[in-house]
């Protein structure tokens, strides 16, 4: 009883060291997080979610065209109702990923035994990639977690100590409880991992297909009533944007499924680098954490042969073992199922893809190590010799997991250590990201009739910081980005400078900005904070269109040569007579001919604000050929996409400015 007793101590406390790796491992250092465009996106929507202004049916546009789900900013968005920070969502994440390793812990503990639970737990816990992915915001953070909480119902379903399924009555009540339970979650998890990210939508079908079956077969209608019901809420709003669309995303799915010109046998590759945790340090574009780490070349390879034999002897016991057989062939069929389902794909695949692999290969490894150390399921003779032979193997092949374990955990230990120190250069990390965001709130209740501008570099037409507008649910916010033009709002405003923004860009303005230390982002470089009072009246207006804006200024300078370039600068006063999209012309013109142009969009329409002064940036390039003659710049704008050209109130539809070789 004694030895019982200490037993169930020590498998207690195994469990709780698994669980506070996992924990530390997801949740250390969780306001370095890096948030970029595509965190901007999710987090943008998430707050507007939070504040009750938004139900989205879809995400963002994913890498290969489709529209993402809405179900990632609806998760995001329920840390923002309690706490409105990005960090928060962060945590949550991890969180989340975290409660699916104690589920796992749980299930496997249950259904195959502790020794197995310690195995999957401990690789689920320490995975590379899994942590990799349960450390950022993304649509793809919580596949690995939802696919571990479906599959730990699906064992539940399956497990080998159930002795009847037949019917109802031939259970006891709390063991239909726990299947219906576990019926319910797999559906409902099935249907968020479908949804978080549409790889794994053919896989979660397919999982739908058994469920029904597992119902029917063992009469659990109540659960599985309700987990269609609630999967059939969780794909409403993405099941009326399709309906809306014409189901286009879908045909360009299928289409895109199968325009492969042979097998695309990638996804067996990157299945083995995410069970192995090869390749991580490399992806993850860090060079000093590449330099910082542990190196061991064996440890993948070691883990994939380890893994292959815990497949061939699933295989044999999955024909000799009629009791373990389902859960065995299920696991099988997860672990071979989900890269095979991308062989005949021409999408260009990545390691997210194929996320939904797990928690297969870590419950296979771990119920291999509990028939070893059992003794039972040998695939050879029973004597005692070979008996203790088999067990002698289990405790190797424990020992080589629990070193590769560690080695995984020392891998992002050292990442973490180097996040919390900054040492990563990752400029756009949470806790600054919040500190602006907190920062630029302060000063507009401060300063209610006040501006906040903040210059950006942007990557694809996206900003970093483009999620602080959901957060500060005001009009006095803009993310402008360098080089596309400068605001100068009427009123008083403060300039916050991003990462890798000169203080150069405010040379408009720089004889009225004062600087304010008080408000500097400490990022390392800091974020610099300019603020300038509210600007006089602007200049006389040197020409004046129909939509109310005027041209003030232009600023003409470059070589004027052949093959040489001209640096456009206009000055604009714009008024919201007629707002809309509009595009700005530059027509090199001699003799009525045109000769050269540039055209855009200067600062995107969606910024401007009645009474700012508008800056454009341009540049030209000129032909080879430049004729002698007396040139002329016409200046003016047209409507977008239509390209209508917008008058002027003389009639006109340009503003001409004289320009010559020697004098530009």
């Amino acid at each position: 009883m004694r030895h019982h007793a200490s037993r169930k101590r020590a498998t207690h406390w195994v469990a709780v060291g698994i669980l506070l790796l996992g924990a530390v491992l997801r949740l250390a250092a969780f306001d370095e997080t890096l948030i970029e465009p595509d965190q901007a996106a999710i987090l943008g929507e998430a707050f507007e979610i939070a504040w009750l202004n938004y139900f989205p049916l879809i995400g963002m546009k994913s890498s290969v065209g489709v529209m993402q789900t809405g179900v990632t900013p609806l998760l995001a968005a329920i840390p923002l109702f309690f706490v409105k920070r990005s960090i928060a969502v962060q945590w949550f994440f991890s969180a989340l990923d975290l409660l699916a390793l104690a589920w796992l812990y749980r299930t496997v503990r249950s259904t195959l035994g502790r020794r197995a639970a310690w195995v999957a737990a401990l690789l689920y816990a320490t995975a590379p990639w899994i942590v990799l992915y349960a450390r950022i915001i993304w649509y793809q953070s919580l596949v690995a977690a939802f696919a571990t909480v479906a599959f730990g119902g699906v064992l539940i379903l399956l497990s080998p100590s159930r002795k009847s399924y037949a019917v109802e009555s031939a259970m006891g009540k709390r063991d239909v409880q726990s299947q219906s339970v576990a019926l319910f979650l797999a559906m409902v998890s099935t249907t968020l991992m479908s949804m978080v990210h549409l790889a794994a939508a053919p896989w979660g079908v397919m999982l739908f297909v058994f469920y029904v079956v597992i119902a029917w077969r063992r009469r659990l209608w109540r659960a599985a009533g309700a987990g269609i019901v609630a999967s059939l809420i969780i794909t409403l709003p993405y099941l009326i944007y399709l309906f809306i669309s014409s189901f286009a995303d879908l045909l360009f799915i299928l289409r895109a499924g199968g325009e492969s010109q042979g097998l695309n046998t990638s996804a067996f590759r990157l299945s083995r680098e995410l069970v192995s945790g090869a390749m991580i340090v490399a992806n993850a574009h860090g060079d000093l954490w590449d330099r910082s780490v542990i190196l061991w070349d064996s440890g993948p390879t070691l883990l994939l042969v380890l893994l292959g034999l815990a497949l061939v002897w699933a295989v044999w016991r999955a024909v000799t073992s009629r009791r373990d057989r389902p859960w065995l062939f299920f696991a099988l069929v997860w672990l071979l199922a989900v890269p095979s389902l991308f062989l005949f794909s021409g999408i260009h695949l990545q390691h997210f893809y194929l996320m939904m692999l797990f928690p297969a290969p870590f419950v296979l490894l771990g119920a291999w190590i509990e028939a070893c150390a059992r003794g039972v399921g040998a695939m050879v003779g029973g004597t005692p010799w070979l008996t203790r032979l088999w067990r002698i193997l289990g405790y190797l092949a424990s020992v080589l997991l629990v070193l590769i374990a560690a080695w995984w955990a020392s891998l992002w230990l050292v990442r973490i250590r180097l996040e919390a120190q900054g040492e990563l250069q990752r400029h756009t990390r949470g806790w600054l990201m919040d500190r602006a965001a907190v920062t630029v709130a302060h000063y507009l209740d401060e300063e209610p009739e006040g501006q906040v501008i903040v210059l950006a570099q942007y990557e694809r037409d996206m900003s970093p910081f483009e999620w602080l507008r959901g957060y500060i649910q005001r009009d006095g916010l803009r993310v402008v980005e360098i080089g596309r033009g400068f605001i100068i709002p009427a009123g008083p405003t403060c300039y916050l400078l991003g990462p890798g923004v000169s203080r150069n860009v405010l040379s408009p303005v720089a004889h009225m900005l004062v600087e304010r230390p008080d408000m500097t982002i400490p990022a390392n470089p800091p974020w610099p904070i300019f603020c300038k009072p509210a600007s006089g009246e602007p200049p006389a207006a040197l020409g004046q269109w129909e939509n109310g804006m005027r041209l003030v200024d232009s600023a003409i300078t470059g070589e004027f040569r052949a093959e040489g370039r001209l640096e456009l600068v206009h000055t604009w006063v714009y008024r919201a007579i007629k707002p809309g999209p509009y595009h700005f012309y530059n027509h090199l013109l001699l003799d009525g001919e045109l000769v050269a142009q540039i055209d855009g969009s200067g600062v995107l329409h969606w910024y401007w604000r009645d009474g700012d002064t508008l800056l454009t940036y341009f540049t030209l390039d000129l032909p080879a050929g430049l004729p002698p003659g007396d040139y002329v710049l016409r200046v003016g704008m047209y409507t977008w996409p239509d390209i209508t050209r917008v008058l002027m109130v003389t009639g006109e539809d340009g503003y001409a400015i004289p320009i010559s070789p020697e004098h530009p």
